[in-house]
């Protein structure tokens, strides 16, 4: 069973020029997502597994599914530690 993963029931998601903030309403604490990231916010908003993540990324940018998925399990990991995602089995 993949993981999915979406935002905190407390979380604020703020689109603001080309980067996305998250604001925890519970900790008090913040997150910016730019760039390729962003992109994902909308998937983190329904939840979504990491792998479903990486491939919507793919269809974007020039980049290989193993370095999107590299690159969001750093930042999910970030994510979570700060209490803005959570993530749950399917």
């Amino acid at each position: 069973m993949p993981t999915i993963y979406r935002f905190s029931s407390d979380v604020l998601q703020v689109d603001v020029d080309s980067e996305t903030m998250l604001l925890s309403y519970a900790s008090g604490k913040y997150f910016g997502l730019t760039g390729a990231v962003s992109r994902v916010a909308d998937k983190l908003q329904d939840g979504a597994s990491l792998d479903n993540m990486a491939r919507h990324l793919v269809e974007y940018y020039d980049v290989t599914e193993a370095a999107a998925r590299d690159d969001l399990a750093r930042i999910l990991t970030e994510l979570q530690a700060a209490g803005l995602v959570v993530s749950s089995e399917a």
